[in-house]
């Protein structure tokens, strides 16, 4: 079992499909090169280093590689650790996708040592050494960095470093069969990764789940279907650039779980479908980019492949593709994929010694990264000795394979296993477990047949029944087009008749509806004359009636501010003469000063009544020291700050419209200081080029949304609002408080045209 499970297909960073890779000549590459190291270290030229590197190893990983380590030493010299540990990493990781573990070993020592005093960067670089021990089959290394990472991750608080090393620990167990203990590895990292953000982690320990501790294969593809529902997930889909991501991650997780299904269906040897997923593998990883690192790899897995289906040309085609493309001497051949492949090609010719050659060397190589078969390598090399008389040897390479073959009895791997054990046997004179043997063989291959007849009986039946559907909907389609056709004639004989008689018809209903429309507009015009001669005899008696009201308060402040204010200050000089005739300890003394007390309150309250029935700031300083006035009356009171912004009003406005504004405002203010229950309120009034705007908002408990209808104040605002074709819209605010806005005050005509902007002539 190898790491390509828990790490996915295509984690290559040099040779993966990216949406942002670029295609270079050599010529571009080493300008684009040249030009980048001629430029400082920064960020930004780190970046475009990287994904330089990163698109030339899409065709060249030598020159990638190469450039890598030139690069490598120059950053090295800055000191920027993340730059190292970022470089190192995926350097590191594109020798262990590719097999080339002795070369990963020293980079991942050279991260670790970069990254010890950074814990999370140390964390990503003892995942990635757990990795390539796992990978290489290196145990007790293993062992050790497991229990490394742990201790960093714990002590990081790295949740997700946590989880996927939880994931190799558990995926270790499966060499040592501790079942239970694999399982607990495995759900212990699902729990740690269940809410992480990044689904990566719960991907890997679920796909590991499915991979390692599950025995049944009806169980492991339904956790597969699953798993294809969460590889939609937009965290797993993306493929970053290497500068993005320096921890293991799954970056094809889609075609990962299409992988694992041609697996299966290879270990139910049901070989046409497994060529079905493989080629659906092969289509999303290696055709978009055939010129990859990864694809020789590809080639000799879809040799495999080939061979189980008996297409021995196609897969004679791809070792050969496989062989030219790894180049060099084909023992150097880092792959063990590839010397099955020619093995099966070999023994499908009948060289046998040839074939178990290729089979030895398999075993040399390391397990396989992206193999689509899970049988072991011994069963084929096994296969080979016994039909060149090595039985010793046979039987020696046999023996550990019994475990797997009982684990996974009904399955190729118990198939070959008996099938071996039982030629064994045979050659060697025991024909008692010869028998044995011969038997259990038969009965898995009968199981495996059975079961790969029925799914190819349902598979026909359903071609059958799609088959019937296409029949059915031929006749109907058939039987469709003979009505059509009938209804065509039929329609155009009648269609005359109609479009004739429609004709007529229509045109009386035209003359009708036309003479209705110009009654309705008739009808409307007279409404709306109606209605606007009403609205103006509305406008003209609020008007009569505003202006009589002004009137009134012009007189009864002109008398008491003429007669009563006089009258109050002779008695209030009368009663101060009288005070000072008196000596002040007589009887009448407090007297007399309680009655000039009320009379000088008397008389300031007389003042003000005389100043708010006409604001006589307005003729004496102008309207906008009118409303200040009336915010520091408000504000002396201590209850209510009151804040004013009044803009414009420099020109001259008739008193009466300013007298409105003013009266507006003023009960505005007063319905804030009665009702509102505010500490604060500001008023805003806006003169602009043909009207003015008004705003009072407030902080208070805001206005009741079932107050039933407006009070005598707010009536008397919106007539004078309506009087001077204005808008009036009171509503409360979401934080609290109430809004009041009064647009479009029309100004005088006067006023609106000393405010026009004049031309100049040339």
């Amino acid at each position: 079992m190898k790491g390509w499970l828990l790490v996915g297909i295509g984690i290559w960073w040099l040779t993966g499909i990216s949406a942002w890779a670029r295609t270079y000549t050599d010529a571009e590459a080493h300008a684009a090169w040249t030009q980048l190291q001629r430029q400082p270290i920064t960020e930004q030229t780190f970046r475009k280093t990287c994904d330089l590197i990163q698109d030339v190893g899409q065709t060249n990983l030598p020159l990638a590689y190469e450039w890598l380590a030139q690069y490598v030493s120059k950053v090295q010299k800055s000191g920027n650790r993340r730059w190292i540990h970022i470089l190192l990493i995926n350097w590191g990781k594109a020798k262990e996708s590719l097999n080339h573990y002795d070369e990963a070993e020293p980079l991942f020592r050279q991260a670790r040592q970069n990254a010890r005093a950074i814990p999370l960067l140390y964390c990503h670089a003892l995942t990635y050494t757990v990795q390539l021990y796992y990978d290489w089959g290196k145990p007790d290394s293993l062992a050790h960095y497991l229990t490394l990472g742990e201790q960093a991750a714990r002590s990081a608080n790295d949740r997700e470093t946590l989880a996927l090393l939880r994931d190799f620990r558990g995926a270790s167990r499966i060499r040592s069969d501790q079942r239970e203990a694999m399982r607990a590895d495995f759900e212990e990292a699902i729990r740690l990764s269940a809410d992480l953000p990044d689904k990566n982690a719960l991907f890997m320990a679920r796909h590991s789940l499915a991979s390692y501790y599950l025995t049944n294969l009806q169980q492991q593809v339904m956790a597969f279907d699953s798993l294809l529902e969460l590889a939609k997930d937009s965290s797993l889909s993306r493929n970053p650039r290497f500068y993005e991501r320096t921890t293991v991650y799954f970056r094809s997780p889609r075609p990962t779980v299409l992988f694992k299904l041609a697996q299966l269906n290879l270990l139910l040897t049901d070989y046409e479908n497994a060529g079905k997923f493989a080629d659906m593998v092969y289509d999303e990883l290696v055709r978009p980019n055939p010129k990859a690192p990864m694809v020789p790899y590809f080639n000799a897995e879809m040799a495999i492949i080939r061979v189980y289906q008996g297409q021995i040309k196609q897969a004679s085609v791809f070792v050969d593709s496989s062989r030219r493309q790894f180049g060099g001497a084909e023992a150097q051949i880092p792959y063990s994929g590839y010397f099955l492949a020619a093995g099966l090609l070999a023994e499908q010719d009948g060289q046998l010694a040839k074939a178990a050659d290729y089979y030895k060397q398999s075993l040399t190589k390391g397990l396989t990264s992206v193999s689509f078969s899970r049988i072991p390598l011994e069963l084929h090399y096994v296969r080979a000795l016994l039909r060149t008389g090595h039985y010793d040897k046979a039987r020696q390479m046999l023996a550990p394979l019994t475990t797997a073959a009982t684990t996974n009895q009904y399955s190729a791997i118990g198939l070959y296993y008996y099938q071996s054990l039982a030629e064994l046997n045979k050659a060697q004179g025991n024909y008692v477990r010869y028998g044995q043997a011969l038997d259990t063989y038969h009965a898995i291959r009968d199981s495996l047949t059975s079961l790969n007849q029925y799914r190819a009986v349902q598979q026909i039946l359903a071609r059958v029944r799609i088959r019937d559907k296409e029949q059915q909907i031929d006749r109907l389609n058939a039987e469709n087009e003979a009505r059509t056709r009938q209804l065509r004639r039929e329609r155009l004989f009648y269609g005359a008749i109609i479009t004739l008689a429609v004709l007529t018809i229509g045109l009386l209903v035209l003359y009708v509806r036309n003479r209705q429309i110009r009654a309705r507009q008739r009808e409307a015009l007279q409404q709306s004359q109606l209605e606007q001669l009403e609205k103006q005899r509305h406008i003209d008696l609020m008007q009569g009636i505003i202006k009589a009201e002004e009137n009134e308060r012009l007189t009864i402040a002109d008398q008491l501010h003429n007669e009563v204010n006089p009258l109050l200050a002779v008695v209030l000089l009368n009663v101060s003469s009288a005070l000072e005739t008196v000596a002040p300890d007589a009887s009448t003394a407090p007297k007399l000063r309680k009655a000039q007390d009320v009379l000088t309150s008397i008389n300031s309250t007389v003042r003000g009544i005389s100043h708010r029935l006409t604001p006589q700031l307005i003729e004496q300083h102008g309207f906008r020291r009118a409303i200040e006035e009336l915010a520091e009356s408000v504000n002396m009171s201590g209850k209510v700050q009151l804040h004013t912004i009044v803009v414009g009003f420099d020109k001259a406005l008739p008193l009466s419209f300013l007298s409105d504004l003013y009266r507006i405002v003023q009960e505005l203010v007063h319905n804030v200081i009665r009702h509102a229950q505010a500490t604060e309120a500001t008023v805003e009034v806006i003169e602009h080029d043909r009207h003015v705007t008004i705003l009072v908002e407030d902080n208070g408990v805001g206005i009741t949304a079932n107050t039933g209808g407006d009070g005598q104040g707010l009536q008397t605002i919106r007539a004078k609002v309506a009087m001077r074709h204005g808008q009036m819209d009171v509503q409360r605010k979401s934080d609290g408080g109430t809004l009041v806005v009064i647009d479009d005050l029309e100004l005088p005509e006067s006023s609106r045209e000393a405010n026009r902007p004049t031309q100049s002539v040339n």
